[in-house]
């Protein structure tokens, strides 16, 4: 799928499997996000000089936000519930 016109990356990563645990927190924000990648690195599970990354993209108003997610979740303070729903651990809901 093309990149939309409204839509920017938010981040290029190894990886499908971690993609798509960053579009499922994202979109669990009401985030609209979607990852694209070259197929082989999924076919064959390579990373190698680019092949296997996968790029997520958001639209362009959502940008600071998804980036507010990510730096979240890589300093500990996301957390995924029982319900499958993507929580904030710092607001006390978990």
């Amino acid at each position: 799928m093309p990149i939309q016109s409204n839509e920017v990356e938010l981040i290029r990563i190894p990886g499908g499997i971690n993609a798509e645990a960053i579009v499922m927190a994202l979109r669990g924000h009401g985030i609209p996000a979607r990852s694209h990648g070259e197929i082989v690195g999924e076919i064959y599970g390579l990373t190698l000089d680019g092949l296997g990354e996968v790029s997520i993209f958001v639209p362009q108003e959502y940008l600071e936000e998804a980036r507010s997610i990510l730096s979240a979740g890589e300093h500990g303070d996301l957390m995924i519930s029982d319900d499958d729903s993507v929580e904030d651990a710092k607001s006390g809901d978990c």
